[in-house]
């Protein structure tokens, strides 16, 4: 058992244990001469919430398949008068990105500490091969992937569920994610969250939240 107040560390996957999907959105952005977050709206829906019908949240859901993307987001980008070229989720879901290892390290130590370590993502059924050839899947007591369970963050069933299978009450959770939406749906649920800004802050906030909190 663990001396920590934090019985369980519960990690997303983009942003945290790899480079965030958005640094490839920045590069599409700046091409079409749009924010990041204009662009982020047009192919990844609104992040403060989850709609039933934009593509993205559909297949993070499990709904549909990333198959057909480009086409079933022109509504989307009509209405912000953002004329797609055709590429744009071929360079952004091209399966490039970097591993954290700093962060995986710490995982590993968590472990040996006797903290449960969880993963929580939003996913496509299609990548979870992928990335499970460059992330251990295995670092972890639990995995919780959007694709497999019909919720995605920041709807509150998935840190329902979450907890659930923990097994712990919510406070006993602590939680990092690089989205604030889904930082502050963490939050609604009784978690204590981290945003994470960047792998170096991420280690420095986690190891401060263990070492301030209470222990039991």
């Amino acid at each position: 058992m663990s001396s920590h107040h934090y019985s369980a560390v519960v990690f997303d996957f983009g942003g945290v244990l790899i480079s965030p999907i958005t640094d490839r959105i920045s590069e599409v952005a700046a091409r079409h001469g749009v924010s990041t977050d204009e662009l982020l709206h047009v192919l990844m829906g609104p992040p403060a919430v989850s709609t039933s019908d934009h593509p993205w949240h559909r297949a993070e859901r499990g709904e549909i398949a990333v198959v057909g993307f480009q086409q079933l987001v022109q509504p989307w980008a009509g209405e912000a008068g953002i004329v797609l070229t055709g590429d744009e989720f071929d360079i952004i879901l091209d399966g490039v990105f970097k591993v954290h290892d700093d962060i995986v390290s710490r995982i590993v130590e968590l472990r040996s500490e006797g903290i449960t370590t969880a993963l929580l993502t939003n996913s496509f059924k299609e990548f979870r091969a992928h990335i499970e050839e460059h992330v251990d899947f295995g670092l972890f007591d639990l995995v919780i992937d959007s694709s497999e369970v019909g919720y995605r963050k920041p709807e509150p069933e998935i840190y329902e569920l979450t907890t659930k299978r923990l097994g712990l009450t919510p406070e006993r959770i602590l939680y990092l994610d690089d989205f604030v939406a889904n930082v502050d749906g963490a939050r609604a649920a009784g978690w204590d969250a981290i945003h994470v800004t960047s792998p170096q802050q991420a280690l420095i906030a986690l190891s401060e939240a263990l070492e301030l909190a209470p222990r039991t």
